[in-house]
């Protein structure tokens, strides 16, 4: 029982210190339905922490085709900074894996799981459209959006100062 009655005590103890703890709200990208292009479920969790660039894109959309080499090369550099860069694609799996065999990319692709524009939307693109990049602090917090192509120097303005 004396055991018992300590577990008991630790417990509440560890509850009471949870619950003084702050709470943070869960952002849309916590909330999203993602998948590794593979279809394997997949949380956006890995890549909090740290300020993140997240590119929402598609295998139709010309200009997110077109900004993607860039990004990957750019990618390489911001991760020495300590900056995560993820790919978002609204897209078929199929589709986006034939592209990624074509096309070299360097940081990893989630597939949205159909709420893509929604996410987008909670994330400040309002029109829905593609390409669209957000920065993202450590909280998950959006600090700048780019809808539309996107160039290195673009995105190192966008981060200057973060």
């Amino acid at each position: 029982m004396h055991k018992f009655t300590t577990l008991l005590r630790h417990g509440l103890l560890l509850l009471a210190l949870g619950a003084s703890l702050p709470v943070q709200a869960a952002g849309p990208l916590d909330k999203a339905r993602l998948t590794l292009v593979s279809g394997q479920a997949a949380a956006f969790a890995p890549f909090q922490g740290r300020l993140t660039v997240v590119n929402f894109w598609a295998t139709w959309c010309a200009p997110c085709r077109q900004e993607m080499p860039m990004l990957s090369a750019l990618s390489t550099k911001l991760a020495a900074k300590g900056i995560k860069t993820v790919g978002i694609a609204l897209d078929q799996p199929d589709q986006v894996q034939a592209f990624l065999k074509q096309t070299a990319v360097t940081y990893p692709i989630l597939m949205s799981d159909g709420d893509g524009v929604a996410v987008m939307r909670e994330l400040g693109n309002k029109s829905g459209g593609l390409p669209y990049t957000v920065i993202l602090n450590a909280q998950g917090k959006p600090l700048r959006q780019i809808l539309g192509i996107l160039d290195e120097k673009t995105l190192d303005k966008a981060l200057a100062g973060l």
